[in-house]
């Protein structure tokens, strides 16, 4: 049990680090969109893993069946996630009242939903 906490901690602190370098490559224009939401989709599934497939080995065994159900589950997590950051992305070159962050390199002020 200590073992799984320890992995899950680790993985959850380097997933991080990997979502905040790729957006921060993103945003300064290193990497492409499509590659931005691989990497964040692929990382943000990967602090998940190390629970998940305890969770399931505990409670199925660590079988084929357990195997199967982390795939999907992982699988799963991975697309949807990756299919949200497309799409907003693409509301954000559309224009659907989101905002642009500021090409100037200077922190500007959030962005707010309030109307009135």
């Amino acid at each position: 049990m200590f073992e799984i906490l320890i992995l899950q901690v680790i993985v959850a602190i380097l997933g991080t680090v990997s979502m905040g370098a790729a957006d921060w490559l993103y945003y300064r224009g290193r990497i492409r969109q499509r590659v931005h939401s691989l990497w964040v989709s692929a990382s943000s599934t990967a602090i998940c893993l190390p629970l998940l497939i305890w969770i399931s080995g505990v409670f199925l065994g660590f079988g084929l069946m357990s195997q199967v159900l982390v795939g999907t589950l992982g699988g799963t997590m991975f697309f949807w996630m990756y299919r949200n950051l497309r799409k907003g992305d693409a509301l954000r070159q559309v224009g659907c009242g989101l905002v642009m962050p500021r090409s100037s390199g200077r922190p500007g002020p959030p962005a707010s939903n309030i109307n009135g």
